[in-house]
């Protein structure tokens, strides 16, 4: 049985979430949106086909990181098999999607599933979130933002997705992965997460499916968090969730949950437990010799959830889009390692923020940038716009200020 604890925020409460992902400079001009429908192995033949190129650069460049940091062939092997014999059990139309994306990417199928088994831990996965609610924003809205951080090098997409049993959706991920990173759907839900670590885990779903899941699954904010607490999880996240007029915060772990419900409140998140009743789950350590040590994330959790916390509360009743974006382009100390927009090498990896979403459920409407923050172009994408607009794809800060802060709100 699934443990649940709840917990009321509000008034002006600012939690901050770390990200997990870097990305290089030609990340944003190499972008592509994918426009999938159909089956799972429809969408799965489209999607290795229209982004063949990006998935193989990812596992080819997934699997040098997996061998630097320790995995040998055989564990990768071994947890590729991991995935497959769960899903055998648990979801055949996934290993359907699977194969069908190995054949139409043309890479291999044991190699693809690895990527998907291990992606958040090898990637080094983490976010900064924030959830702003009511009288924290200007005109009393509700909006949810993730700053994604993570190796430099992944190739990220955009993804427009009609399944054939599921809710329409538009999301940001790594071009191989089933799962979504943040995304918005057909009915204004959007979802999102930041990595948790725990020592309670399991057999499950991963993190970044989950969000596709709920996405495909949930017409508002309710039915997505009793779809995340219901749902096989494997280990630790928090998933922010917001729709036109309410949010929450749900922090898990394999057995046990904890729900932070967002009115009239701006919180953030990074990377560990703030919910009392799930500090116990914790995972974070203080010992240098870890080697989670080698994520930006898991170094900077506390830092960026100050910095979060007081650009909030310094906008409080003034938040929108604009501002909200404003904060994940942060580079506030000396140290970028500790910058909401980071930027870092450690162990020689570069690793920091790679991509951002941020959401309004009343406009079914996902602001995004791929790359650097601070100088990608932030651009509107309403669930039914399946295409780029310019000048995503130019990277130039000039023309993101011209061209599209406009549109932000």
């Amino acid at each position: 049985m699934r443990k649940l604890f709840s917990i009321l925020c509000i008034g002006v409460i600012s939690f901050v979430t770390m990200a997990t992902g870097v990305a290089s400079a030609s990340t944003s001009e190499s972008s592509q949106t994918l426009n999938l429908s159909g089956t799972p192995s429809e969408i799965g033949e489209q999607y290795g086909e229209l982004a063949k190129s990006a998935i193989q650069e990812n596992l080819t460049l997934f699997k040098k990181t997996a061998n630097l940091i320790g995995y040998s062939e055989e564990e990768l092997i071994e947890a590729g098999t991991e995935l497959e014999t769960y899903l055998l059990k648990q979801d055949k139309d996934l290993i359907e999607q699977y194969k069908a994306m190995a054949e139409g990417s043309d890479v291999s199928y044991i190699d693809l599933l690895a990527f998907n088994q291990l992606e958040e831990t090898v990637l080094g996965d983490g976010c900064t979130t924030i959830l702003a609610d009511g009288k924290a924003t200007k005109k009393g809205a509700t909006y949810y933002h993730k700053t994604r951080d993570a190796s430099r090098g992944y190739k990220q997409v955009v993804v427009q997705v009609q399944p054939e049993d599921g809710h329409k959706f538009i999301g940001i991920t790594s071009a191989g992965s089933s799962g979504i990173a943040m995304g918005i759907n057909e009915h204004g839900v959007s979802v999102g997460n930041n990595v948790l670590s725990t020592w309670d885990t399991g057999s499950g779903y991963g993190n970044l499916t989950i969000i596709r899941m709920a996405l495909e699954n949930a017409s508002n904010t309710q039915e997505a968090v009793g779809y995340v607490a219901d749902i096989d999880r494997k280990s630790g996240s928090v998933y922010g969730i917001a729709d036109e007029t309410e949010a929450a915060f749900v922090e898990t772990t394999y057995s046990a949950y904890g729900v932070i419900w967002v009115e009239d409140a701006a919180v953030a998140h990074t990377n560990h437990f703030i919910h009392p009743d799930m500090l116990g789950y914790e995972g974070l350590s203080d010992d240098p010799d870890d080697e989670r040590w080698n994520w930006s994330w898991y170094i900077s959790t506390e830092e960026r959830l100050e910095r979060a916390k007081e650009l909030l509360e310094k906008d409080f009743g003034k938040l929108d889009i604009q501002r909200i974006i404003n904060i994940s382009e942060d580079q506030n100390g000396e140290d970028p390692t500790l910058w909401i927009d980071a930027q870092a090498v450690i162990n020689d990896r570069a690793m920091g923020s790679v991509s951002t979403g941020t959401f309004d459920g009343s406009k079914l409407r996902m602001w995004s940038q791929l790359g650097q923050p601070s100088v990608a172009p932030a651009i509107p994408f309403d669930v039914d716009r399946p295409l780029i607009p310019m000048p995503f794809n130019s990277g130039k800060q000039s023309d993101r200020i011209e061209k599209t802060s406009s549109n932000r709100n």
